[in-house]
């Protein structure tokens, strides 16, 4: 009898780190997370046909951090010096390699004298809501929704969209 208490003890070890091991090997394999620093590549896109405009392509910094905080920069030349901030939000995962992310940064003042193409921006925030989708370790893409408001929080110009490339920063 203390034979074969013994032995379905080692049988349960033996299961229990099978199962361990098992499950750790899968989270190995899981698809690497989006936290971190991310080089971004942000096009300008139609929402109504999806045409994109790479001739406006800029640079963006996000970072995500460790438990859902995003902060973002941007290089739009469309922006006149110091006239936007950086953009600040969250972000969570919705999926195997799904992520969803949103972030808001201030308009500090009207455009002044804009040249064209550069749009005519008003004082109040820009927000930018997006689906992110992992391509592997170090490459994701996404879609995403982006609005003006003004200061009393009513939106200003129509939604536009933008697809964005990035690469994880070394």
């Amino acid at each position: 009898m203390k034979t074969l208490t013994i032995l379905r003890s080692a049988a349960l070890v033996l299961a229990l780190t099978t199962a361990a091991t098992a499950a750790a090997g899968d989270r190995s394999r899981a698809p690497a997370t989006v936290e971190g620093p991310w080089q971004v590549t942000i096009t300008p896109v139609s929402c109504a046909t999806g045409e994109e405009f790479s001739q406006f392509a800029f640079q963006s910094l996000m970072t995500f951090v460790s438990g859902g905080t995003l902060v973002e920069t941007t290089s739009n030349p469309n922006f006149q010096p110091g006239q936007r901030s950086p953009g600040q939000g969250h972000w969570e995962r919705t999926g195997r390699t799904f992520y969803h992310a949103y972030f808001q940064a201030f308009v500090q003042y009207d455009s002044v004298d804009p040249q064209p193409p550069a749009p005519f921006y008003h004082r109040g925030a820009q927000s930018l809501d997006q689906t992110i989708q992992m391509q592997d370790a170090d490459h994701w893409t996404s879609d995403a929704q982006v609005t003006f408001r003004d200061l009393s929080g009513a939106v200003i110009y129509s939604t536009g969209c933008a697809k964005a490339a990035a690469q994880r920063m070394p």
